[in-house]
């Protein structure tokens, strides 16, 4: 059997440019040595460059030595809790009043009404086989409250807090037979607690049912009954609710059996609603032509997907979302009465991948006998709405759109849009007002992405937009925002909560952090996905809800659930004094009321117009522009 046998390898003979003396050594010890090989000229050049190159890592080395020292002077102030509090359970939703003196928690086992002044738990209404998942509240005036709650079972529960009592009034969808009850997803209340809506659902249709609470006659009640209730009765039999309207997703357009145009204009009531796609000259045999034309157009990529699991041709929503809408425009202010409070006037919804905003009017009488409600306004949109919000004074509308885009309706000038800017949206997009003037304010949005970033937008009307990065995109999902609001007591400042567990307030002209909120070491954030907290701003106060670090046997055993209550308090950080403001919603609502003739409202108007700076140094600008050039 043949075996190669390997030789010893013969050592080169050293060059005669070698520097090295040792014939043995075949190796560089120093990676630097081989420019020892280079011409004369060349390390010359090579030792300059690396001169140049140390000298310049040594000024940057001194220029991040004094950045550092100058962040290590200025440290973010850190800012604990001042005061703290056991709560009952694990707590899901926490309000307060109007005033600031109440606290309503909805929880395992019930509801609880907290004292912000002593933080006792003044009132409790507890069933064991209840779990309240959200919580709602109106003030009605001399201590008294409508709260209105949905547990895990989508049953919507109506109470009313009176003289440190708490009654149940109503179960919305009660049923006698428990197959039989629609289940709410969710439950809408206006401001004044005058009306109400709830989102039902049952056997995979939806449908939105708006109330009327008829609370003058309820206080009228409430006052009678007072001497005879005792604390033990936990029900009140008062006045019932009315049902308003049952509003119905709008149906998908079919063929028409309408003969003629006039036919059409008749059926949109007198022309004040249209482009809702119901009333329409298209017929069957139309729809089917075009149906026809788009699947031979567009075969192969219908071929291509044709492996797919097949979907339902023509899906319904499945969700809705309403605000409650207060009297605006122009139209609505001369020889207008002076409301004791503010009641909503009209509804406004939109339905899961839809593209229009409907309005429905309140106290709208119909013309037939158990005839579907007929939306009064309708607000177009180039793409789908994702999530909408409303300022204070229910003027402006701010929706979020798919195709990034985001848009702001000002009801007061005809429903037109006043700024539309592109932005990736969730669910959250708090609003307030920066409130300039009555007519011209600028907004200021909070806008969370689905990657997890957050944007703070400044806009007004003309397009003016400034739109600021607060926490950019990251491949760390622990950074991503999970609460972002604005602080509606403290200018330019935003509350961000991440999912990793931070809270800070962040300052939206500097794009950083002013102030760092911890909870004590023994703590950590209820849920990190979706943290229960409330800014409070009559008494400027944040409520946090925190559970306890315990095992991970401990954790999973709900009788050992220890949850707690933080309270920051805003109004007494001297820190804070540079950052305070009075409420905008405060301003535009006396505003509001003190307009009462129509030629007063217009000059009010043209007045501020004039004296807008911006607008004013724009016309300058092109008056400008327009003399260098030689018009003849």
């Amino acid at each position: 059997m043949a075996v190669n046998v390997r030789r010893g390898l013969e050592i080169p003979e050293p060059s005669d440019y070698s520097s090295c003396e040792d014939d043995d050594v075949s190796y560089y010890t120093d990676l630097q040595q081989p420019d020892n090989n280079l011409p004369e000229s060349a390390r010359v050049i090579n030792k300059l460059l690396n001169n140049l190159v140390d000298s310049a890592w040594e000024v940057i080395s001194k220029q991040e030595k004094i950045k550092r020292g100058e962040e290590a002077a200025r440290q973010i102030p850190v800012l604990n809790a001042t005061k703290e509090m056991k709560l009952p359970g694990r707590t899901n939703s926490i309000v307060s009043s109007d005033d600031g003196l109440y606290l309503f928690l909805g929880h395992t086992h019930g509801v609880s009404v907290i004292s912000t002044s002593t933080l006792t738990c003044v009132r409790t209404w507890q069933d064991e086989r209840v779990e309240i998942t959200s919580i709602s509240c109106a003030s009605l005036g001399n201590a008294t409250h409508l709260l209105f709650t949905v547990d895990d079972m989508g049953i919507a529960r109506l109470f009313v807090h009176h003289m440190e009592n708490i009654y149940l009034i109503k179960v919305i969808n009660e049923t006698e037979d428990i197959n039989q009850r629609n289940i709410c997803a969710k439950f809408e209340v206006s401001r004044s607690g005058d009306f109400g809506a709830a989102v039902m659902t049952s056997s995979g249709s939806v449908w939105l049912d708006v109330y009327r609470f008829p609370v003058d006659v309820w206080l009228k009640e409430l006052e009678t009954k007072q001497a005879t209730q005792t604390q033990q009765n936990t029900e009140a039999k008062l006045s019932p609710v009315i049902l308003l309207m049952k509003i119905k997703p709008p149906e998908i357009p079919t063929g028409t059996s309408l003969k003629s145009p006039s036919e059409v204009l008749q059926k949109t009531e007198e022309g004040t609603i249209i482009g809702s796609g119901q009333n329409h000259f298209i017929s069957s045999r139309q729809w089917e032509n075009q149906d026809a034309a788009f699947k031979k157009m567009f075969m192969k990529y219908l071929s291509s997907s044709s492996a797919m699991p097949p979907q339902q041709k023509a899906e319904g929503p499945s969700n809705c979302t309403c605000h409650f809408l207060l009297r605006e425009g122009f139209h609505s202010l001369p020889g207008e009465a002076k409301a004791a409070r503010d009641i909503p006037i009209a509804v406004c919804l939109w339905w899961n991948g839809s593209y229009n905003l409907l309005q429905y009017l309140l106290m709208k009488t119909l013309k037939e006998k158990d005839s579907e409600p007929r939306p009064d306004v309708l607000w177009p949109n180039s793409q789908k709405i994702l999530c909408s919000a409303i300022s204070a004074c229910t003027r402006f509308v701010v929706l979020g759109l798919d195709g990034q885009l985001v848009t702001i309706w000002d009801r007061r000038f005809g429903d037109g849009a006043i700024c539309r800017m592109r932005l990736l949206l969730q669910s959250q997009l708090p609003v307030t007002q920066l409130f300039q003037g009555p007519f011209l304010p600028t907004l200021q949005l909070v806008l969370t992405c689905r990657s997890g970033a957050c944007y703070s937008v400044t806009a007004g009307r003309g397009g003016d937009t400034c739109t600021v990065a607060l926490i950019e995109r990251s491949a760390d999902p622990g950074s991503s925002v999970t609460v972002a609001e604005p602080v509606p007591f403290l200018k330019f400042l935003i509350l961000l909560m991440q999912r990793n567990g931070q809270v800070s307030i962040w300052k939206t002209e500097d794009c950083a952090p002013v102030f760092i909120l911890n909870l004590p070491p023994t703590h950590v954030l209820g849920s990190l996905r979706e943290p229960v907290c409330l800014l409070e701003p009559v008494q400027q106060k944040l409520y946090i809800t925190g559970d306890r670090k315990a095992p991970l046997v401990e954790v999973t055993d709900r009788n050992k659930d220890e949850s707690a209550l933080f309270i920051f308090s805003f109004s007494e950080c001297t820190l804070m004094d540079l950052y305070r403001v009075s409420s905008p919603a405060v301003s535009e609502k006396e505003t509001r009321a003190t307009l009462s003739d129509l030629e007063e409202v217009y000059n009010l108007y043209f007045k501020e117009r004039a004296e807008h700076k911006k607008r004013n140094r724009n016309l300058a600008f092109q008056w400008e522009q327009l003399s260098k050039r030689d018009i003849k």
